[in-house]
Parts: structure tokens; C-alpha cells; sequence
């Protein structure tokens, strides 16, 4: 085990945030706490010195060439530091490049397309469940519940209280990527 001064810190960044998590790691890194590893709803940094290092997230589904995928951006100073759920992390040093090498996306319409996979692929499975799981097990459970009893109206809770998250998290993310596509398109 390093002897190294280690911080775990837990943000919760919805689809439309990947720009916000980039800057919230580049400033992390900027104060001494270099990204080490990343899960789903937790950053791990281990101590470094402060450096003006840039991070940004890409998207890709499952790719058959993933590994010439992580050269490419190796091959323009992109240093591959973790994947999360198809979002793959990556830094390089933002000392002595120009504004547009910040970038990983060569245009708007890049990140556009990137979003748009990002829609296809996780908000359609999550609007499936949706559909076919939470609205007709709530509707079931809501119209019933004498018959099931308290068990019933505990189990309608769940589905009720499932149904409001999915709701306030498609309502975020739809108004985020409607925001970010108005950005892209300017």
C-alpha cells in the first residue's frame, strides 16, 4: 500500500453534468488531489502537487476497437484515467496548448453525437423500465392496495416514490441536454 495521503470524495453527476465533473477533477487536481480511480458515485484522488492539468469525458457504447480508441487520444496527449458506465476520464497538462487542444471533441457536432449516444443508450433502457415496470406496478399497487394490505400500501410507497425519482431525474436530464445542445448549437 502507497504511502501516499489518499481523499474520496462522492458527487453525484446525472448524465447532462459530464462538463461540470470534468471541471469539478480539474480543479481538484489543481489544488494537490490527482484523479486515481473512479466509480459511480465516488471520485478517489491520491496527494500531488498542484498542477494545471485538464480533465474531460468522452462516450462510447460497448466499441470493438476500444483499445485504438484510448491510442488516439493518447496519440493527441490524452492520458486515459478510468471508465465509468461508457464515460471514459481523461487529463493531459494544460500548460502550453492552445484553447481548442482543451478540448476533446474536435467540434460542436462531436459533442453533439456524443450526446446523443449517451441518449440512445442509457436514457432509452431507463424510459423502457419506466414504462413497462414502474408506471403499471404503481397503477397496480394504487388501485389494489386493500387487497394487499399494509404490505400493499408499503409496496405502492416504493413504486410511488420510484416513479418521482424517475420522473425529476428525466425532467434534469432532458432540460440538461436541451441546455447543452443550445450551447453546442451557438
Amino acid at each position: 500500500m502507497s504511502d501516499k495521503a489518499r481523499l474520496t470524495t462522492h458527487k453525484l453527476f446525472l448524465l447532462p453534468d459530464y462538463e461540470k465533473e470534468g471541471e469539478y477533477l480539474t480543479k481538484m487536481h489543481s489544488v494537490g488531489w490527482k484523479l486515481e480511480k473512479v466509480c459511480a458515485f465516488s471520485q478517489h484522488f491520491v496527494k500531488c502537487e498542484p498542477e494545471n492539468v485538464i480533465y474531460k469525458l468522452d462516450y462510447v457504447a460497448n466499441s470493438t476497437d476500444y483499445p485504438e480508441y484510448i491510442k488516439m487520444y493518447a496519440d493527441y496527449g490524452w492520458e486515459h484515467c478510468g471508465r465509468v458506465a461508457g464515460f471514459d476520464y481523461f487529463r493531459r497538462s494544460a500548460d502550453g496548448i492552445s484553447e481548442k487542444e482543451m478540448d476533446i471533441f474536435s467540434d460542436p457536432q462531436s459533442k453533439l453525437a456524443m450526446m446523443k449516444r449517451v441518449i440512445i443508450t442509457r436514457m432509452t433502457p431507463l424510459l423502457i423500465i419506466f414504462f413497462l415496470m414502474i408506471i403499471p406496478n404503481l397503477f397496480l399497487f394504487v388501485m389494489n392496495y386493500p387487497r394487499f394490505g399494509t404490505a400493499g400500501v408499503l409496496i405502492a410507497l416504493v413504486y410511488l416514490i420510484l416513479f418521482v425519482e424517475y420522473v425529476s431525474i428525466f425532467i434534469y436530464c432532458i432540460r440538461g441536454f436541451i441546455k447543452l445542445k443550445n450551447k453546442y448549437k451557438e
